[in-house]
């Protein structure tokens, strides 16, 4: 993968500036053997957002044979776009201070998308990565809301969520969590009460929106995976998993509880140590 950017400095005049840097076509192999075209650089910089480099693309497969799906389907699979722009033009992406990629493809969907005659319907994707203090790419999923990939659980275990998607087996949902604690010296039952929250916080979020967007995709098993990188290469995986019911994830837990969960994780630690305290 040879990616490298030539961009001049960019100062935003307005709200958001939008600045167009591409060179010549490249096509980038992805992991699965696919491929995509790049056919545009874009550097956004916003007064209130984050500088954000675009990379503009069209796919040179189907990226949704059977209907339409999520963006975050395909993290995993671009995430290595995203590492080699950073790997071979890191002076450019320092030099204008950006601090997040943004992949997006436009592509005519395969299916009958209900059209009328003479229309033509176009999606995208999109999918985001922020670049943290090393300029690594760290993946935000757009499935539960950018501002909740950080939930205050009430069982205090700090986790990140970094990948929603499908698979591995068939009808299962997994979203996947970094976090920040020793995983192996995590007790089971504090694992599973964590699961159970970011269960009712995140996964059923997920599933309310399959059931309503993406109607084709049936997921009757929920795996939530905690993992742990030690800095070697090596990494540490705990699962939980939960059957669906009526969309929702099988905690076991009532309406109520669900409720106050959900109430506890949005006020915040404040709430947390009130309650604590009675």
């Amino acid at each position: 993968m040879a990616m490298r950017l030539v961009l001049s400095t960019v100062t935003a005049l307005l709200s958001l500036s939008i600045v167009s840097f591409a060179n010549e076509t490249e096509i980038i192999g992805l992991g699965d053997g696919s491929t995509i075209v790049v056919e545009d650089y874009l550097l956004e910089v916003s007064e209130t957002g984050p500088t954000t480099i675009v990379i503009m693309t069209r796919p040179n497969f189907d990226p949704e044979p059977f209907g339409a799906v999520p963006s975050d389907d395909f993290a995993r699979l671009v995430q290595p776009l995203c590492s080699g722009l950073i790997q071979f033009s890191r002076e450019t992406v320092e030099e204008n201070k950006a601090e997040a990629v943004r992949i997006r493809w436009d592509f005519e969907p395969s299916y009958d998308a209900g059209a009328g005659d003479g229309v033509t319907i176009r999606r995208f994707h999109e999918i985001l990565f922020a670049l943290d203090e090393n300029l690594m790419c760290v993946p935000q999923p757009l499935g539960v809301g950018l501002g909740n990939l950080q939930p205050e659980l009430p069982s205090g275990l700090p986790v990140a969520l970094r990948y929603i998607e499908p698979g591995p087996r068939a009808r299962q949902l997994t979203l996947t969590y970094e976090i920040d604690a020793d995983l192996a010296a995590i007790p089971d039952e504090t694992l599973e009460n964590a699961a159970i929250e970011l269960c009712i916080l995140h996964a059923d979020l997920v599933l309310a929106d399959q059931f309503r967007y993406y109607a084709q995709r049936e997921t009757a098993l929920v795996s939530l995976a905690f993992a742990q990188t030690d800095g070697r290469g090596q990494e540490l995986e705990r699962r939980v998993l939960f059957g669906v019911k009526d969309h929702r994830c099988e905690t076991g837990l009532s309406p109520e509880l669900a409720r106050a969960i959900r109430g506890v994780s949005e006020a915040g630690p404040a709430v947390q140590t009130i309650e604590a305290q009675q």
